[in-house]
């Protein structure tokens, strides 16, 4: 089964979204879990096994996506603009941020599917990835 991976923009600067670059990289190292509790609001509804996270051009990092849910009343509380919420099983951020355009993709305002070999290429680009797991607490393990 083929992996469907899209690259999404962040521009949503507003205090809904993600204000600034270290509000982004923030949310991706820490805030999904505990905020969220790994639900990911979006505008978009694609179905999407990984995510890629971008803003200007700039790829920032990915998700992992567990699944798909529908928004909850508290999600559009959260997030008025949601779509569908994505459970993310975990993230990762590029140190290095990987410039898309030098690797031939270009976000579109829908988001961008692109192939496994893309997101290989991305993340061999990207050097200094730290990956961000929920807690086993969270996870109502402990």
């Amino acid at each position: 089964m083929d992996k469907k991976i899209i690259v999404y923009g962040y521009g949503d600067k507003t205090e809904h979204g993600l204000p600034t670059e270290k509000d982004l990289v923030q949310y991706l190292r820490k805030w999904i879990f505990t905020d969220n509790d790994r639900r990911h609001r979006y505008t978009q509804a694609k179905k999407a096994d990984i995510i890629v996270v971008s803003r200007d051009g700039l790829a920032y990092g990915h998700m992992i996506i567990e699944k798909i849910d529908n928004p909850t009343s508290q999600d559009i509380k959260d997030y008025p603009k949601v779509k569908k919420v994505y459970i993310v099983n975990s993230t990762a951020v590029y140190e290095n941020r990987v410039r898309l355009n030098d690797l031939g993709i270009r976000v579109r305002t829908f988001g961008t599917p692109i192939t496994l070999k893309q997101f290989e290429k991305i993340t061999s680009t990207a050097t200094g990835i730290k990956k961000y797991f929920p807690s086993i607490k969270r996870l109502g393990k402990e």
